[in-house]
This record gives structure tokens, sequence and C-alpha cells, in this order.
């Protein structure tokens, strides 16, 4: 399976990870977790081999900014994992690569999906797939099972990162979003950010207690884009 760094990033861009509902020590990261853990990658071996090793330690959930980082960020935990207050910002994005569109069937907070209700999101997603590829002339998006709904990334030309782009990336996901919700199904309209965190694919979601019918899922990467 590819690596998701070398699906989403240039070699030797730096991108965040974090994780959270961590707590205590594990060897796998420095300091003492109270929520959140994270570091800054900018290779594909030690983006996988860290964001196995939150997966396996029980993260409720393991995630990755979108965009590529200020490689200065970098220096803060170099390709490792360690308990900081410090994450990343807006500002410290270099440019804007995806126009995310993240759908996740509505349900109480807090909890997983049912089979049924991610079968209300994956249809939905082949609507919004249909429309914007046929209808909008869009390349083929990256899509991705979140463990609870689905997603689906349409690349763009890295574009600067300013209130131009970030306007631009706002009213696409509301118009996207004004035509497709429902009574079941939402569009996540707040993922516009430059420096959104991002369901990193091939780790679990943990969204309350397991269980029968709502159980823990893996999320993956069901089918790859083109060039934009």
């Amino acid at each position: 399976m590819i690596s998701a760094y070398d699906l989403f990033f240039n070699p030797g861009e730096v991108v965040e990870i974090r994780a959270i509902g961590l707590s205590g020590k594990n060897p796998g990261w420095t300091g003492f977790a109270r929520e959140t853990v994270l570091g800054y990658f900018n290779n594909a071996q030690d983006f996988e081999k860290c964001a196995a090793i939150l997966d396996k330690a029980g993260a409720t959930g393991v995630y990755y900014t979108l965009n590529p980082c200020n490689p200065a960020l970098l220096a803060r935990a170099a390709n490792r994992l360690k308990v900081m207050k410090y994450t990343t910002q807006d500002k410290d994005i270099v440019c804007v690569r995806w126009l995310p569109i993240d759908l996740d069937p509505k349900r109480p907070a807090g909890i997983s999906a049912t089979d049924a209700e991610v079968a209300l999101a994956k249809n939905m997603a082949k609507l919004v797939t249909a429309w914007m590829e046929t209808e909008m002339g869009f390349s083929k998006a990256v899509r991705g099972f979140s463990g609870n709904g689905y997603h689906l990334l349409y690349r763009l030309p890295d574009l600067p990162n300013n209130a131009e782009t970030h306007d631009m990336i706002v009213k696409s996901v509301a118009a996207i979003a004004a035509k497709f919700d429902n009574d079941t199904v939402d569009i996540d309209v707040s993922v516009v950010n430059p420096a959104r965190i991002w369901k990193l694919y091939g780790t679990t979601g943990r969204k309350g207690d397991s269980t029968t019918d709502r159980p823990h899922r893996k999320s993956y990467i069901m089918g790859v884009s083109g060039d934009p």
C-alpha cells in the first residue's frame, strides 16, 4: 500500500502528525501525555512508523496536516513523537494543495457510526463524486474511508496560503454542502482552514466504546487520483 506521506507530500516536505486521546508514558514518545502527542516528519518511513506507534497505543484518533508545513517546524520534533504545547497554525502552512470534502453520517457526538449510517455516507459520496467529476470537471479525487464516513480530496495546483485561497476553499465546500446535505449525512464545512488536520489513513477511529452495532473501524485509502 502506498504511504500516505508519498501520496500527499513531495519528498522532504514537512508534515505534522497529531494524535488525541492518549495519556501517560510510552516508549514511542517523549514526555507524559495528557491528551495529545505529536511530531513533525519529512520522510515516509518515520511518518508511517510513528503513525503505527500512536495507533497501537490506542489513540482516539490519529491525524496529519493536510497541507505541507513550514520546514522550520521539523526542529520541534524531528521525525519523532513528543508531548508539547505547540501545534501547526494556519500561518505555518506553505501552500494549499487540496479541496477537502468530509462526509459524515449524522449521529450523537462521541460515538462511532453503524454500518447502515456508513452506507448512507457512501451513497452520498458517490453522488458528490459524480457531480464534481462529471458536471464540474474536476480530476478524480483521492477517496478515503475515515472509519465512520467518507473523504473526497481534490488535488489543486499548489495555491498560495492567503485570504483569496481561503475564501475560495470556504465558498467551494459551503456550496457542495448546500447542494448535498440531507437529514442523514453532513458535509463538514469546518475543514477549510489551511492547517486542518485530517484522518491519517491506516489508523483506527475510536469514538466512544466499540460495540457490536457501532464498532471502531480502521481508515483506509480507497482510490487515488491523477495529477491536478
